[in-house]
């Protein structure tokens, strides 16, 4: 996938979501009551959270969707995709119960020994491994049972990009999520007024246009590989 290609996938995305947003937004304004008005923002605010996570996470996966198109070996890879496409032989090498042969029958039981063999493995077939294309796995972006600021971090540090970029903005999102949840499992009657829905409302903007200038510019800078990063 070419830069334009990718970045008009990326701004046809939030183009639609923007207007839906904006669609009831205006409806919103033309509403002649004003605690109305506030039980409209009650809705908004779901809808604004759905397309705040739904975007994210379709801007993280199409990034992920080029990275493993690009079919780079993992030699040539940064860290952390590196780490995210062999996740498949770490996790066996962490949970692992193969036992060193050569120590098999004198110490059976030995799991401090026949971890560091698994280790000693790994190693000997490292050549192995970092010669694989790069295949990150689907389930590798995970926006958990809410998007909280922090899984957001962890979904950006899992695909080296700059995982601090919104901590300004935390306060704002973590709010909203509260909000979110609170009118979604009744906990809430209360309406929204304009400046606390408008705040929030900038915010996951804010976030939806930093991840898209974020992975727009990982893929211009191909950042993904490690003579770049």
């Amino acid at each position: 996938m070419d830069v334009d290609h990718f970045r008009a996938q990326l701004e046809g995305e939030l183009e639609w979501r923007e207007a839906e947003i904006r669609f009831f937004q205006n409806t919103c304004e033309q509403l002649d009551n004003p605690e109305s008005a506030k039980q409209f923002r009650r809705a908004l605010i779901l809808m604004l959270y759905s397309h705040f996570e739904g975007y994210c996470k379709f801007a993280l996966s199409l990034y992920v969707s080029v990275i493993n198109a690009s079919e780079a070996f993992c030699k040539d890879a940064n860290p952390a995709i590196v780490a995210s496409s062999i996740s498949d032989v770490l996790q066996k090498l962490r949970e692992g119960t193969g036992k060193a042969p050569e120590f098999r029958d004198a110490l059976p039981d030995d799991s401090k020994l026949h971890r560091f063999a698994r280790d000693r493995e790994f190693v000997q077939r490292i050549d192995e491994v970092l010669a694989r294309r790069v295949k990150i796995p689907e389930d590798t972006i995970d926006m958990e049972s809410n998007l909280k600021p922090v899984v957001l971090r962890k979904n950006l540090y899992r695909l080296g990009l700059q995982h601090d970029q919104f901590d300004d903005l935390e306060g704002q999102i973590n709010k909203l999520l509260e909000f979110r949840n609170k009118i979604a499992h009744g906990a809430s009657r209360a309406g929204i007024d304009r400046a606390a829905y408008d705040e929030l409302r900038t915010s996951a903007s804010r976030v939806m246009a930093g991840i898209t200038a974020g992975v727009t510019r990982a893929v211009e800078e191909r950042l993904y590989l490690a003579s770049v990063a």
